[in-house]
Protein backbone atom coordinates (compact mmCIF):
# COMPACT_ATOMS: atom_id res chain seq x y z
CA UNK A 1 0.00 0.00 0.00
CA UNK A 2 1.63 3.73 -1.14
CA UNK A 3 0.55 6.42 0.65
CA UNK A 4 0.24 9.25 -2.16
CA UNK A 5 0.05 12.43 0.13
CA UNK A 6 -1.72 15.71 0.10
CA UNK A 7 -1.39 18.74 -2.10
CA UNK A 8 -0.42 20.65 1.35
CA UNK A 9 -3.82 19.83 3.25
CA UNK A 10 -4.87 16.91 5.60
CA UNK A 11 -6.84 14.79 3.39
CA UNK A 12 -7.30 13.86 -0.70
CA UNK A 13 -8.72 11.15 -1.99
CA UNK A 14 -8.36 8.91 -5.04
CA UNK A 15 -10.48 7.80 -7.59
CA UNK A 16 -9.72 6.67 -11.00
CA UNK A 17 -6.80 4.71 -11.66
CA UNK A 18 -5.47 3.66 -15.47
CA UNK A 19 -3.78 0.70 -16.95
CA UNK A 20 -0.29 2.76 -16.16
CA UNK A 21 -1.20 3.02 -12.45
CA UNK A 22 -1.85 6.38 -13.01
CA UNK A 23 -4.22 7.86 -10.26
CA UNK A 24 -6.66 10.66 -10.33
CA UNK A 25 -8.41 12.44 -7.41
CA UNK A 26 -8.78 15.63 -5.13
CA UNK A 27 -6.71 16.44 -2.15
CA UNK A 28 -7.09 19.53 -0.02
CA UNK A 29 -4.61 22.34 -0.34
CA UNK A 30 -2.31 24.07 2.32
CA UNK A 31 -4.23 25.37 4.96
CA UNK A 32 -7.31 23.17 4.17
CA UNK A 33 -8.56 26.52 2.14
CA UNK A 34 -9.54 24.41 -0.99
CA UNK A 35 -9.91 21.36 -2.57
CA UNK A 36 -8.18 20.66 -5.85
CA UNK A 37 -8.01 17.75 -8.62
CA UNK A 38 -4.47 15.84 -8.57
CA UNK A 39 -2.93 13.37 -10.64
CA UNK A 40 -0.54 10.91 -9.57
CA UNK A 41 2.10 9.06 -11.22
CA UNK A 42 5.31 9.39 -9.17
CA UNK A 43 4.46 12.20 -7.47
CA UNK A 44 1.15 14.55 -7.39
CA UNK A 45 0.11 17.22 -9.39
CA UNK A 46 -2.10 19.88 -8.54
CA UNK A 47 -4.35 20.43 -11.91
CA UNK A 48 -5.53 23.76 -10.86
CA UNK A 49 -9.23 25.13 -11.74
CA UNK A 50 -11.05 26.66 -13.92
CA UNK A 51 -11.07 30.03 -11.90
CA UNK A 52 -13.13 29.12 -9.41
CA UNK A 53 -11.80 27.97 -5.78
CA UNK A 54 -12.06 23.66 -6.07
CA UNK A 55 -11.96 21.27 -8.47
CA UNK A 56 -12.50 17.27 -8.31
CA UNK A 57 -11.55 14.53 -10.78
CA UNK A 58 -13.14 11.06 -10.81
CA UNK A 59 -12.04 9.51 -14.21
CA UNK A 60 -8.65 8.81 -16.40
CA UNK A 61 -8.03 7.02 -19.41
CA UNK A 62 -4.98 5.04 -20.63
CA UNK A 63 -3.11 8.50 -22.26
CA UNK A 64 -3.42 10.32 -18.96
CA UNK A 65 -6.22 12.56 -19.28
CA UNK A 66 -8.70 12.80 -16.93
CA UNK A 67 -12.48 14.49 -16.51
CA UNK A 68 -14.01 15.82 -13.73
CA UNK A 69 -15.72 19.29 -12.54
CA UNK A 70 -14.43 22.92 -11.56
CA UNK A 71 -15.62 26.15 -9.81
CA UNK A 72 -15.43 28.63 -12.38
CA UNK A 73 -14.79 32.10 -11.17
CA UNK A 74 -17.06 33.59 -8.33
CA UNK A 75 -17.56 29.95 -7.18
CA UNK A 76 -21.19 29.97 -7.86
CA UNK A 77 -21.21 27.76 -11.04
CA UNK A 78 -19.22 24.80 -11.54
CA UNK A 79 -18.36 23.21 -15.26
CA UNK A 80 -17.18 20.21 -16.29
CA UNK A 81 -13.78 19.89 -17.59
CA UNK A 82 -10.78 17.62 -19.23
CA UNK A 83 -7.07 17.75 -18.12
CA UNK A 84 -5.08 16.60 -20.69
CA UNK A 85 -1.78 19.15 -20.33
CA UNK A 86 -4.17 22.21 -19.43
CA UNK A 87 -7.75 22.40 -18.07
CA UNK A 88 -10.53 22.61 -20.68
CA UNK A 89 -13.76 24.12 -19.75
CA UNK A 90 -16.59 21.47 -21.10
CA UNK A 91 -19.50 23.89 -21.14
CA UNK A 92 -22.92 22.88 -20.29
CA UNK A 93 -26.04 22.08 -21.85
CA UNK A 94 -27.64 25.40 -21.89
CA UNK A 95 -27.92 25.17 -18.01
CA UNK A 96 -26.26 26.62 -14.78
CA UNK A 97 -23.15 23.30 -14.12
CA UNK A 98 -22.01 20.50 -15.54
CA UNK A 99 -19.94 17.52 -13.77
CA UNK A 100 -18.01 15.46 -15.61
CA UNK A 101 -17.42 11.79 -14.71
CA UNK A 102 -15.74 9.17 -17.20
CA UNK A 103 -13.91 8.91 -20.01
CA UNK A 104 -12.88 6.45 -22.35
CA UNK A 105 -9.53 6.05 -24.13
CA UNK A 106 -10.37 7.59 -27.23
CA UNK A 107 -10.78 11.15 -24.45
CA UNK A 108 -15.30 10.71 -25.04
CA UNK A 109 -16.45 12.14 -21.94
CA UNK A 110 -19.57 11.03 -19.45
CA UNK A 111 -21.71 13.28 -17.50
CA UNK A 112 -24.26 15.41 -16.07
CA UNK A 113 -25.37 19.15 -16.98
CA UNK A 114 -28.35 21.30 -16.05
CA UNK A 115 -30.30 22.02 -19.19
CA UNK A 116 -31.84 25.61 -19.99
CA UNK A 117 -35.01 24.94 -18.32
CA UNK A 118 -33.06 23.62 -15.12
CA UNK A 119 -33.24 19.78 -15.33
CA UNK A 120 -30.18 17.44 -15.04
CA UNK A 121 -29.75 15.06 -18.45
CA UNK A 122 -26.80 13.06 -19.10
CA UNK A 123 -24.16 14.09 -21.55
CA UNK A 124 -21.55 12.95 -23.61
CA UNK A 125 -18.75 15.38 -24.93
CA UNK A 126 -16.51 14.63 -28.07
CA UNK A 127 -15.28 18.62 -29.78
CA UNK A 128 -18.90 19.31 -28.50
CA UNK A 129 -21.76 18.66 -25.47
CA UNK A 130 -24.38 16.24 -26.77
CA UNK A 131 -27.47 15.56 -24.66
CA UNK A 132 -27.97 11.84 -24.81
CA UNK A 133 -31.53 12.40 -23.97
CA UNK A 134 -31.67 13.44 -28.15
CA UNK A 135 -30.73 10.01 -28.88
CA UNK A 136 -33.83 8.31 -27.43
CA UNK A 137 -36.17 7.36 -30.08
CA UNK A 138 -38.59 10.23 -31.25
CA UNK A 139 -41.52 7.84 -30.49
CA UNK A 140 -40.75 8.27 -26.47
CA UNK A 141 -39.08 5.76 -24.57
CA UNK A 142 -40.07 6.94 -21.40
CA UNK A 143 -36.80 7.40 -20.23
CA UNK A 144 -35.33 10.50 -18.53
CA UNK A 145 -31.20 10.05 -18.63
CA UNK A 146 -30.08 12.02 -15.90
CA UNK A 147 -26.63 10.96 -15.29
CA UNK A 148 -23.76 9.32 -17.20
CA UNK A 149 -20.97 8.08 -15.14
CA UNK A 150 -18.94 5.72 -17.06
CA UNK A 151 -17.90 5.30 -20.42
CA UNK A 152 -16.24 2.02 -21.97
CA UNK A 153 -13.63 2.12 -24.76
CA UNK A 154 -16.51 0.66 -27.33
CA UNK A 155 -18.47 3.29 -26.38
CA UNK A 156 -20.93 1.33 -24.00
CA UNK A 157 -22.56 4.24 -21.25
CA UNK A 158 -24.13 3.70 -17.78
CA UNK A 159 -25.83 5.77 -15.43
CA UNK A 160 -28.87 6.34 -13.75
CA UNK A 161 -32.22 8.24 -15.10
CA UNK A 162 -35.99 7.98 -14.43
CA UNK A 163 -38.43 5.57 -16.19
CA UNK A 164 -42.19 5.44 -15.01
CA UNK A 165 -41.45 7.60 -12.15
CA UNK A 166 -38.68 5.71 -10.52
CA UNK A 167 -34.55 5.84 -10.36
CA UNK A 168 -32.93 2.85 -12.50
CA UNK A 169 -29.61 2.11 -13.79
CA UNK A 170 -29.35 1.80 -17.57
CA UNK A 171 -26.99 1.00 -20.17
CA UNK A 172 -26.45 2.49 -23.33
CA UNK A 173 -24.72 0.01 -26.12
CA UNK A 174 -24.66 0.23 -29.59
CA UNK A 175 -26.94 -1.19 -31.79
CA UNK A 176 -27.21 -1.93 -35.58
CA UNK A 177 -31.35 -2.02 -35.90
CA UNK A 178 -30.50 1.98 -36.04
CA UNK A 179 -28.33 3.79 -38.42
CA UNK A 180 -26.90 7.25 -39.41
CA UNK A 181 -27.11 8.27 -43.03
CA UNK A 182 -24.71 10.88 -42.43
CA UNK A 183 -22.44 11.43 -39.53
CA UNK A 184 -20.91 14.51 -38.74
CA UNK A 185 -17.15 14.80 -38.93
CA UNK A 186 -15.57 14.85 -35.16
CA UNK A 187 -18.77 13.24 -33.94
CA UNK A 188 -18.24 10.18 -32.37
CA UNK A 189 -18.10 7.06 -34.40
CA UNK A 190 -19.42 5.05 -32.24
CA UNK A 191 -22.50 7.00 -32.16
CA UNK A 192 -24.36 5.24 -35.07
CA UNK A 193 -27.03 3.93 -33.29
CA UNK A 194 -27.65 3.05 -29.31
CA UNK A 195 -30.30 1.17 -27.05
CA UNK A 196 -31.46 1.85 -23.82
CA UNK A 197 -32.62 -1.22 -22.39
CA UNK A 198 -33.03 -2.27 -26.00
CA UNK A 199 -35.01 0.80 -27.25
CA UNK A 200 -33.40 2.33 -30.27
CA UNK A 201 -31.75 5.81 -30.62
CA UNK A 202 -29.78 7.02 -32.89
CA UNK A 203 -27.67 10.70 -34.42
CA UNK A 204 -29.74 13.78 -33.59
CA UNK A 205 -29.17 15.14 -37.42
CA UNK A 206 -30.39 12.12 -39.54
CA UNK A 207 -31.86 9.28 -38.12
CA UNK A 208 -33.67 6.17 -40.09
CA UNK A 209 -35.05 3.18 -38.63
CA UNK A 210 -33.90 0.43 -40.39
Amino acid sequence: MHDLGTLGGTNSYGYGINSSGTVAGESYTAGNLANHAFRYDTSMHDLGTLGGGGSYDFGINSSGTVAGYSNIAGNVVTHAFYYDTSMHDLGTLGGTNSYGYGINGSGIIAGSSNTADGGGHAFYYDSAMYDLNSYLDASGTGWTLQQAYAINDIGQITGSGTIGGKTHAYLLTVSTDVVSTTPEPGTWAMLVGMTVSGLAVAHRRKIRQA
